[in-house]
């Protein structure tokens, strides 16, 4: 075994056929483990992974992780049959609020065996739809623990936790506009507190790195008192500007010391601890064996996450910023982002990242 200098560690989000900043086509996913292959590079497993990482255990040359987060459904129906068929491994970072407990359905490995229909696959390329507003609605399908738990008896992917619910939490009492019924576009746009409609949209940061601004009983009762709750109700209070000048005259009468106050140190320490600890004894529990990994949502993360991951057990802790991954790194684990481009573009980054000195320089460019 030779010793790899830096893992590089590829970022994926979406297999999918949907056209999308964070999704890649899965043809164009097959393409990029052929040039791996061509390059001499190999998926290893996340065990494989935290070894090299945590304690500096050798690696094969040419070896690559590569890593899937969120848990759409999509990673089980195209990214594991696909690196399976090639021999290569991954590992899928999921938000485990969103994992569903739904009886393992066809993927693209039953529909080549004969086993199952292309026509009964998943619609895992549709995820928008409209609700009953006609308003134009994200709804992301996502894995069940029955698909993890097949997936990792195959032994071609692992399922770690990208914690419990990926959130959000308002910040500070900057707002622009309010909560309303509309369109929504993305998946995880949700704040960690109950959102009533017509609640000012308040400034918002990642729950892991921002003590919250919490909304006060006042406001919040003030809310209620001026805007219906049910979403027809709120939908036609807003299409009033009459309605909507009203809260907004309503609220700023408050003064903005009563619009609600600001997490406590203990406070934040505790939601954080909980946050992490949650997704670490859901993967504990649903896959028998203990969780090893995270990946932070959008990389952001605090000294109290990270204590709160290290007292989990998980040792090794994945982020979005790039940069080499040489051996004894776990605490802060670069990855760089696979897009929808060529396997020669893919394998372009793989040399680069699989080399400290050369790695390190063109992050510093990057900055």
């Amino acid at each position: 075994m030779q010793m790899a200098r830096s893992l590089p560690v590829a970022l994926y989000h979406y297999i999918s056929k949907l056209a999308n900043a964070i999704s890649v086509h899965p043809d164009t996913f097959a393409s990029h483990l052929k040039a791996m292959e061509r390059g001499g590079f190999r998926g290893i497993g996340l065990d494989e992974a935290v070894d090299f990482l945590a304690r500096g255990k050798d690696l094969p040359k040419g070896a690559a992780l590569l890593s899937f987060d969120d848990g759409f459904l999509d990673n089980y129906v195209h990214a594991w049959p696909i690196l399976a068929e090639r021999g290569h491994k991954g590992v899928v970072f999921a938000v485990t609020d969103r994992i569903g407990h739904e009886s393992p359905r066809p993927t693209l490995a039953d529909v080549r065996d004969n086993d199952a229909l292309a026509k009964d696959l998943p619609h895992v390329d549709e995820p928008f739809g409209l609700n009953e507003l006609g308003h134009r609605r994200r709804r992301d399908l996502f894995l069940s623990w029955p698909e993890a738990r097949r997936m990792e008896e195959s032994g071609v992917m692992a399922v770690e936790p990208h914690t419990a619910s990926h959130a959000e939490v308002f910040r500070a009492d900057e707002y622009n506009g309010f909560f309303q019924p509309g369109p929504r576009s993305r998946t995880f746009d949700r704040v960690g507190f109950p959102v009533p409609w017509g609640l000012p949209r308040f400034a918002t940061g990642p729950g892991l790195t921002t003590r919250a601004f919490l909304p006060s009983e006042e406001l919040l009762g003030l809310v209620h008192s001026l805007v219906p709750q049910d979403k027809a109700g709120a939908h036609d209070f807003f299409r009033d500007e009459a309605n909507v000048q009203r809260l907004r005259r309503k609220m700023e009468a408050l003064p903005r010391s009563r619009w609600g106050r600001k997490e406590e140190p203990g406070e934040f320490a505790e939601r954080v601890r909980e946050e992490v600890a949650r997704s670490v004894r859901t993967v504990e529990s649903e896959l028998g064996r203990p969780a090893r990994a995270l990946a932070w949502p959008w990389g952001a993360y605090s000294p109290e996450a990270l204590e709160a991951a290290r007292e989990c057990g998980v040792e090794a802790m994945f982020c979005t910023t790039t940069g080499p991954n040489p051996p004894g790194s776990p605490l802060h684990v670069h990855r760089f982002k696979a897009r929808q481009r060529s396997g020669l573009w893919l394998l372009s980054r793989l040399h680069i990242w699989s080399r400290p000195w050369l790695g390190g320089a063109y992050a510093r460019l990057k900055r």
